[in-house]
């Protein structure tokens, strides 16, 4: 009997896809990166890098819902769209973190590119373990990303993109 309410309370529990925000976006995210062997880790730094953008650019002003769409997804039309292409994101070999990648946007008045970016920061050794190094990671996108929120607001594309909307 108490099995059985147990299975019926998370039958009923939502899911997450309800809990979803169901306003449009005001811009799309994609994230390509170099090819490697492995699929899973591609789509892991995908995914991880296009979250660093998204809070970033809020960080930095952007309002409004940003939606990254996988590499399987098809962005929505008539909403813009950041295309974003990350050359490495690595510790070169005197110990620094570079974050380089180049941006676009595409919206329903057309495409302009935006540049390459660059954010660089010290990687810290000294730290105990790799969760600990990520800061040096975490600190080179941001060098780079803060860099292309002020070039996204400066070209004015998601103003013109909007007010076609």
């Amino acid at each position: 009997m108490v099995i059985a309410a147990i299975f019926s309370g998370c039958a009923n529990t939502p899911t997450r896809q309800a809990t979803v925000d169901s306003r449009p976006p005001r811009l799309q995210l994609t994230v390509g990166v170099p090819p490697s062997m492995s699929i899973l880790r591609d789509e892991e730094i995908s995914e991880a890098f296009a979250y660093r953008v998204s809070s970033i650019l809020k960080e930095q002003g952007l309002r409004g819902r940003i939606r990254y769409v996988d590499d399987w997804e098809k962005p929505v039309p008539d909403i813009p769209v950041l295309a974003i292409e990350l050359r490495e994101w690595r510790v070169d070999r005197s110990g620094f973190v570079d974050c380089t990648f180049t941006a676009s946007i595409n919206t329903p008045a057309g495409s302009r590119r935006l540049g390459v970016f660059t954010g660089t920061s010290i990687m810290t050794w000294a730290r105990r373990d790799w969760f600990a190094r990520m800061d040096g990671f975490e600190d080179a996108a941001r060098d780079a990303i803060s860099t292309l929120a002020a070039r996204l607001e400066q070209s004015g594309a998601l103003n013109q993109a909007t007010r076609g909307m």
